[in-house]
C-alpha cells in the first residue's frame, strides 16, 4: 500500500480536484467536468461504470432532497407529494453551494419555484423567516449580523407580513390583514 507521504503534494492535489469534480458533477445530476481540473466527461466515465454511477447520482439527490425537505418543512409540506418532482427538475441545473448546507439550497429552490409561480405562501414565509437571520453570498448563505427587516404580501388571506430581527432583542413579526373583498 501506497502511504500518502508518497504522494506529491501536486498528485493529492490533483487527485482532491478530480475527485471533487467528480461528487459535484453526481450532486449536479450531471456528468459534465471541466477540461481545466485536468478530467474530462469520457476519462471519468471509462474509470468507472456508468450503472454504479447513475445509481450514485441518483442516490446523492434523494440524500440532497430529503435533507432540503427537513430544513425546510413548511415548504415540503405545502408542496405535498408535488415536492419530489419539483425537486427533481430544480436539482439537476443547480450545484450544491458552498455554504449554508440544505438551507441554502432550499433558498435557492424557493427563488426557482418563485421564478415559475409555484411557490406556496408558506413557502414565501418561510423564505421571509430565513432570510432574517441569513443572507445570501456568492458562496451560499451566511448569518446576518445587525438588523434585517422583512417584508411580504400574501394572498390567502390577503395580509401584508413584516419581519424584523433586532441583534440582543429578538425577532418580530407583524401581520396587517388588507380589506376582504366584498362578494
Amino acid at each position: 500500500m501506497v502511504s500518502a507521504m508518497s504522494i506529491s503534494t501536486e498528485t493529492r492535489d490533483r487527485l482532491a480536484a478530480q475527485q471533487a469534480s467528480l461528487v459535484s458533477a453526481l450532486l449536479a445530476g450531471s456528468l459534465t467536468l471541466s477540461a481545466s481540473e485536468g478530467i474530462t466527461r469520457q476519462q471519468a466515465l471509462a474509470a468507472f461504470d456508468a450503472a454504479r454511477l447513475r445509481v450514485a447520482a441518483l442516490a446523492l439527490s434523494k440524500k440532497r432532497e430529503r435533507a432540503v425537505a427537513r430544513a425546510w418543512p413548511e415548504l415540503a409540506h405545502a408542496l405535498g407529494v408535488r415536492f419530489q418532482e419539483l425537486f427533481a427538475s430544480y436539482a439537476p441545473g443547480t450545484p450544491l453551494r458552498r455554504k449554508g448546507g440544505a438551507l441554502a439550497d432550499g433558498r435557492a429552490f424557493t427563488r426557482w419555484l418563485a421564478a415559475r409561480s409555484e411557490l406556496p405562501e408558506a413557502g414565501r414565509l418561510q423564505a421571509l423567516a430565513v432570510d432574517l437571520h441569513c443572507c445570501e453570498s456568492s458562496e451560499g448563505l451566511v448569518p446576518r449580523r445587525g438588523p434585517a427587516l422583512k417584508a411580504a404580501f400574501l394572498r390567502c388571506p390577503r395580509r401584508f407580513v413584516i419581519g424584523l430581527r433586532l441583534p440582543w432583542l429578538g425577532e418580530h413579526w407583524l401581520t396587517i390583514l388588507l380589506g376582504q373583498r366584498s362578494g
